[in-house]
């Protein structure tokens, strides 16, 4: 490996490096979203047949508010673009679900893609250090 492919491998790998850091922050944003919507499906099922009854609302971390439930059959679900729809309790689940399905596919495309910067990342430091052990033995 001649000095400008040693730079051409150095600027690669510090790219790679960058990818491999971004896609590490989005994958670790997509499991808290995914776990936020696990959470909401549990929460879901857990509010079946509970109208009438006293909850606690959540409105910013650590904070609650007292609220009577007065119908957990209908929920207003934001479908995008500012515009809100009643939906029902299953209804409301199915959107969710789907959601949840896309967001895991995304991360697994997203591994994915992690474990084949890495292994290329790899692969340039296999090289460079070859190169620099074929130097030394001349």
């Amino acid at each position: 490996m001649n000095e400008k492919e040693a730079r051409e491998a150095y600027f690669e790998l510090k790219v790679i490096e960058e990818q491999m850091q971004q896609l590490q922050h989005q994958i670790e944003q997509l499991s808290q979203n995914i776990s936020e919507f696990e959470h909401s499906i549990k929460s879901l099922d857990e509010l079946k047949g509970k109208s009438g009854e006293e909850t606690f609302v959540p409105l910013s971390g650590g904070i609650y508010a007292k609220a009577n439930l007065q119908d957990t059959g209908k929920f207003v679900v934001n479908v995008g673009a500012g515009i809100a729809v009643e939906k029902s309790l299953e209804q409301t689940k199915e959107i969710i679900e789907r959601q949840l399905t896309e967001m895991k596919g995304y991360k697994d495309q997203m591994s994915k893609g992690l474990q084949l910067l890495a292994s290329r990342a790899q692969e340039i430091e296999e090289m460079a250090l070859e190169a620099q052990h074929n130097k030394i033995s001349l």
